[in-house]
């Protein structure tokens, strides 16, 4: 974790407003990995799957090697590389086929279970909940039998003949019980009636708290209104030695060439790395370490709304144009691996983490990263989503019109990437928040790690949105990316600069960040 003891902020004051945590068996399966063996290559390859998108290759280098993936780059057919080879398809698709489901038999006043086998790959137990989980998965590819015969173990599974058990022992005690409570009622002396209380003393006791020793769980939750006010910082991570201590001059906020100032468009004021961003507010109270032990989950800095000239000097980057952004929270760190590994230990993400706890994850798709906000939209009990590309640009200028938001050069010790610090030193991946943090208390807003926005790819500006909305074709498997990575050099870490890929395809620097709608 970064830092001490953990500070309850932003995202975590959130944490506090969630419904009660399902139990284990009644958490949705979103993402299943199988080791399916290749017809092609005869290799055990691992497959990621859920119900949002194609079956696709688990770990990047398996991709890398597959045959027919080599092929079709050796043709320069690799511009939208395969979900997955044919080959494989096939072979999981035949043992699909084969698969035998069925409800475990009664044991001792156990639920009963869910065993699914598919003949070498996989033989596991699921509760009724998960096993219909399930079977939307493999009903979104195409698996439609498998996925019946799910839908019916889980149905057979729930009918279990306990219930009958429990059904007759209940009517053996009522007919034992009956001639006892008879008597009993015959028998028992009248209770005295309770002392009748004056009004007000009745009043007050309705309006007592609680007692004292219950914790935040069982407190009511706060009303949901107040949630646009909750955002503070948490301390600093450690910098690399690198970093400058000197504060930031103040910056307008950027405008078009030739362009008046934007009436009520936010004066950004200067921060050094240790001030806080004007645009934050008060902390909650800390949690004990226990409670901050339970979930690690992304802090959020709250972005001010304002109008900026979006754009730069590619052609990519054109025509530079005016946007609109309303307010809303912004991640202020790329999501680490400790932060990912709460979405995997809840069998809702794909286990594509390397590397310690305090990095941000890579190697994760635009429908990686889809998933770990959809798990943790039901774990908050908010909508958390990622940046569109104008909210990104936006709050990663922290109203600079320069190149960078600090300047026109690249400078030392301000970004991760290749070559933009000490001549020599090798390029690579560091912890998140090594480097200092933009007027709006943002981390990373270039270099460190590519990060996935909302928006489909377009060559250019040309017809693009000026609310800040995102820009989406839903004909399109091309998602935008932005702030290069610790590879690339200081030419892709410019604020306006910006890049694709496919949205299926997990590539080694490629993370993101989350945003919240205010």
């Amino acid at each position: 974790m970064r830092g001490g003891p953990r500070t309850m902020i932003g995202i975590d004051v959130l944490k506090q407003l969630q419904a009660p945590a399902l139990d284990e068996a009644d958490r949705p399966i979103t993402t299943v990995v199988y080791s399916v063996p290749c017809e092609r290559c005869g290799r055990e390859v691992g497959i990621a799957l859920n119900a949002l998108r194609a079956p696709s290759f688990h770990r990047v280098d398996e991709q890398v090697e597959c045959p027919e993936i080599q092929e079709r780059r050796s043709k320069g057919d690799g511009g939208l590389l395969l979900m997955m080879c044919r080959p494989l398809k096939q072979s999981l698709d035949a043992r699909c086929d084969a698969a035998a489901v069925t409800a475990t038999a009664p044991d001792a006043g156990r639920a009963r279970r869910v065993c699914c086998s598919i003949p070498g790959v996989s033989t596991a137990q699921y509760s009724p909940n998960e096993a219909r989980s399930l079977a939307e998965i493999w009903q979104a590819h195409g698996q439609a039998k498998l996925a019946t015969s799910l839908r019916a173990a889980a149905a057979t599974a729930e009918r279990s003949p306990l219930v009958r058990t429990f059904a007759a022992t209940g009517l053996v005690g009522a007919l034992l019980l009956g001639p006892l409570g008879g008597w009993f009622m015959v028998t028992r002396k009248p209770a005295a009636p309770p002392p009748s209380l004056p009004a007000a003393q009745l009043q007050a006791a309705e309006r007592s708290e609680p007692p004292s020793d219950l914790g935040p769980a069982d407190a009511p939750p706060r009303s949901a209104a107040a949630l646009p006010a909750l955002a503070a910082t948490d301390p600093t991570p450690a910098r690399s030695q690198n970093t400058s201590e000197a504060a930031m001059p103040a910056r307008p906020a950027e405008m078009a060439p030739g362009e008046a100032p934007v009436p009520g468009a936010p004066a950004v004021a200067s921060t050094g790395a240790d001030a806080a961003p004007a645009v934050a507010s008060t902390a909650a109270p800390a949690p004990t370490p226990e409670e901050g032990a339970k979930v690690r989950l992304p802090d959020i800095v709250m972005i001010p709304g304002g109008a900026f000239a979006m754009g730069g000097v590619e052609s990519a980057e054109l025509p530079v144009h005016r946007v609109t952004i309303k307010p809303f929270a912004l991640g202020k760190y790329p999501v680490t691996v400790g932060e990912w590994k709460e979405c995997v230990t809840d069998k809702a993400c794909a286990d594509v983490t390397s590397g310690p706890d305090d990095n941000p994850v890579t190697n994760v798709s635009y429908d990686d990263a889809k998933a770990y906000l959809a798990w943790l939209s039901r774990v908050v009990g908010k909508p958390f989503r990622l940046p569109t590309e104008a909210e990104w640009e936006y709050a990663a200028r922290g109203g600079a019109t320069t190149k960078f938001w600090w300047g026109d050069q690249m400078r030392a010790g301000m970004a991760g990437c290749s070559g933009c610090n000490d001549a020599g030193e090798p390029s690579r991946l560091m912890k998140v928040g090594s480097f200092q943090a933009n007027p709006f208390g943002l981390f990373d807003m270039g270099g460190c790690v590519d990060q996935w926005v909302a928006d489909s790819w377009h060559k250019t500006y040309q017809g693009a949105p000026s609310d800040g909305s995102a820009w989406t074709d839903e004909q399109s498997f091309v998602r935008v990316i932005r702030s290069g990575s610790w590879k690339n050099d200081a030419s892709y870490v410019r604020s306006g600069s910006r890049d694709h890929y496919d949205a299926r395809v997990r590539y080694p620097t490629h993370g993101f960040r989350v945003a919240l709608s205010l």
